[in-house]
């Protein structure tokens, strides 16, 4: 069986649910964001569901940031109001944090009592997060692209959900690479110039899992380039040696594999 490695956890917000949500829109709201995720197989970012505390419903988001801030929960989270209902077309409130003075001077905020949010649909929120966390995009580009005036004030109002753009996020959930050690005997390898020609620079040689050894382990086989397996370090400590011959390569996970569920962080609703 060819060893798919594992990124690093990913990382986690709390959601609160409102009460003005629907109950029974749960289940739709978290297929929704699994979908967009890459769970159960490459999950890009996790939920940590509750409900809100009482007084939340029908207060700011500045409200709410402040709460969390006090409590020493510093973090960006989520807020579900009414708009969460619909499965694949909800939407959610991502809360990021207070306008700092270098943004007042920007003029993009009146003041520091500001709280940067943007409504996203629920299946766009962990691509957004991502694009966020690596500075790819910001949350105030973000807005301007949704056509928010600025400076905004507390309590702004924004009338759109970003989309990501319009991405077609089950495309997107099939483009999700694996990154692996094939052994001998799993993989095959060639030197077809019309093959090795697809790829700058052109390699020496190009290599793909054989057909049952990907379907198996719910990938996908196209011809990429191989790298030179190493040992690998376990969550454990311990280091995971593999035979001669063994290389690196990269293949599509299958979303299509029947996959265990996904299991959510222990506490989320």
């Amino acid at each position: 069986m060819v060893f798919i490695r594992q990124g690093a956890a990913a990382p986690r917000l709390n959601a609160y649910l409102l009460p003005s949500f629907p109950e029974d829109q749960l289940e739709p709201l978290k297929r929704a964001f699994e979908l967009g995720t890459c769970a159960p197989f490459d999950p890009m970012l996790e939920l940590v569901v509750k409900r809100a505390p009482a007084d939340w419903e029908g207060k700011k988001h500045e409200y709410m940031r402040k709460v969390e801030d006090d409590a020493g929960r510093k973090e960006p989270f989520v807020v579900v109001d009414e708009r969460g209902a619909g499965g694949r077309d909800s939407v959610v409130w991502y809360v990021e944090r207070f306008a700092d003075e270098d943004e007042i001077d920007e003029g993009i905020a009146e003041s520091t009592d500001v709280a940067w949010k943007i409504p996203v649909k629920t299946e766009c929120l962990a691509l957004m997060f991502v694009n966020y966390d690596i500075a790819n995009m910001s949350l105030q580009e973000d807005l301007g692209n949704l056509d928010v005036d600025f400076p905004v004030g507390p309590g702004y109002e924004v009338a759109e959900a970003d989309d990501c753009g319009g991405l077609d996020m089950l495309a997107e959930r099939a483009s999700k690479a694996a990154y692996l050690v094939a052994e001998p005997g799993e993989f095959e390898l060639s030197e077809d110039e019309a093959l090795r020609d697809n790829f700058r620079p052109v390699p020496d040689r190009v290599a793909r899992l054989h057909e049952d050894v990907a379907r198996a382990a719910g990938l996908i086989s196209s011809w990429m380039i191989p790298g030179k397996a190493r040992a690998v370090e376990l969550p454990d400590g311990t280091k995971k040696e593999f035979p001669e011959g063994s290389i690196s390569l990269q293949a599509k996970y299958n979303p299509d594999f029947a996959w265990p569920a996904y299991k959510w962080p222990e506490g989320s609703l």
